[in-house]
């Protein structure tokens, strides 16, 4: 995590059962300059140019970074400040992602563009609802099975099991 300064208020919130590979950044909002002038951070300097330290409202903050459960983010991605990554989505390895991914979304390049959903639309509204990663980890550990394989019958009867 880079440029991450509590002052802000920002924060990178990860959900459950994700895969980070090695290398992934995750760039916060104090990586944002201002851009409405020069974007050279002069305040940091002294030499009276802290006078210019741009207010809160004068930065470009975009909000927290939300990565949802079950998400597989590969070598050496980089996220970018105030990006929501929905659940079961996929990322590619070297990816830069500049905007928000729809869950169960697979996502690569520079900057990251939609490369085919993982599923079927009826199939993610279903996985969605059945939300196994907020299942206690003993009715996780019974469906494992079907949780890996993907198996939509066995996942169906996980969800009545709440």
């Amino acid at each position: 995590m880079l440029y991450h300064y509590e002052v802000l208020g920002t924060k990178l919130v990860i959900g459950k059962f994700c895969s980070i590979a090695p290398e992934t950044r995750f760039i916060m909002g104090g990586g944002n300059h201002r851009m409405d002038g020069s974007t050279y951070p002069f305040n940091i300097f002294g030499n009276g140019w802290e006078a210019y330290t741009p207010t809160l409202e004068q930065l470009p903050l975009k909000g927290d970074t939300v990565v949802g459960n079950d998400v597989w983010i590969g070598r050496r991605a980089t996220i970018m400040p105030g990006v929501r990554i929905g659940d079961g989505a996929i990322i590619g390895a070297e990816s830069v992602v500049v905007k928000d991914v729809k869950p169960y979304t697979i996502v690569g390049g520079n900057p990251a563009k939609e490369i085919r959903n993982r599923y079927s639309p009826e199939i993610i509204e279903e996985l969605l609802e059945i939300r196994w990663w907020d299942n206690d980890i003993e009715i996780i550990n019974q469906h494992i099975e079907a949780i890996v394989s993907g198996d939509m019958e066995s996942l169906r009867k996980m969800k009545t099991r709440r």
